[in-house]
């Protein structure tokens, strides 16, 4: 009972629309410790349920292994590169669900280094998927990458188009699909967060991958040379629970 009821507590009430945006950063004066004081709209991010967090104190869930139901479809490539971060947008029609709960995807985006930790160690780059069901709730799909000599032929065709010095990149002939940026094993940890840049919203409902994957190291190079550092510092727990969804 304990258990279903953290995973019930994930999914949440309904998150409010993100407010207009305020200028931030990743360092100095505008970065991360400073968010908070930026805009009024920008003050959630001294809550005390933000991302990311360190995810080795989960515990496993003592239950039969939920696992994450994902279904993604082909999309033509649309990038923007807004300096600080390379999105991608996606069109209507794919999903994930998770214990009978639905959420559509609305875009994904890269952070480098990756920004959740187990037990002080931080992946090399993290992939976020963003989603939100039929209530605006909002969850987010994190997937840990590692460095190394593996080619990815989704990456390649997102990284070969990264507009250079910011703006927007569309080609309907282009086709990428997500699920082929994951892993094959989909054991995950679970909790309860937030966005992890302004306005930091609350309430999100977060499913990080356990298993990384392997990506050469010059597809993390090439994101470090176009937005720099972009992972925002590990927040404080505070009494929230962790869970391990694990295969037993």
């Amino acid at each position: 009972a304990l258990a279903w009821s953290l995973i019930d507590g994930i999914f949440g009430e309904r998150s409010p629309e993100p407010p207009p945006q305020v200028a931030w950063s990743y360092q100095g004066e505008t970065g991360p410790a400073h968010w908070a004081d930026l805009a009024p709209e920008y003050a959630g991010c001294r809550g005390d349920s933000q991302s990311p967090v360190d995810l080795g104190v989960a515990r496993p869930l003592l239950l039969p292994y939920m696992p994450l139901s994902i279904h993604y479809r082909s999309n033509p490539l649309h990038i923007v590169n807004d300096g600080s971060q390379v999105s991608v947008r996606v069109e209507a029609g794919s999903y994930i669900s998770v214990a009978g709960h639905s959420y559509e995807l609305t875009g994904f985006h890269f952070h480098v280094p990756g920004e959740h930790q187990v037990d002080g160690v931080a992946p090399d780059m993290e992939l976020h998927l963003h989603h939100r069901d039929v209530h605006g709730k909002i969850a987010i799909l994190a997937v840990p990458f590692r460095a190394g000599r593996r080619m990815n032929s989704t990456l390649s065709r997102i990284w070969d188009h990264i507009p250079p010095d910011g703006g927007s990149y569309y080609n309907r002939q282009v086709g990428i699909n997500p699920v082929f940026l994951l892993p094959a094993q989909r054991e995950y940890y679970s909790y309860n967060g937030s966005l992890t840049q302004p306005p930091c919203t609350e309430n999100v409902a977060w499913f990080v991958m356990r298993t990384p994957v392997e990506a050469d190291t010059s597809y993390l190079n090439r994101l470090r040379l176009v937005v720099g550092g972009n992972a925002r510092p590990i927040q404080p727990l505070n009494r929230r629970d962790v869970v391990a969804v694990v295969r037993r």
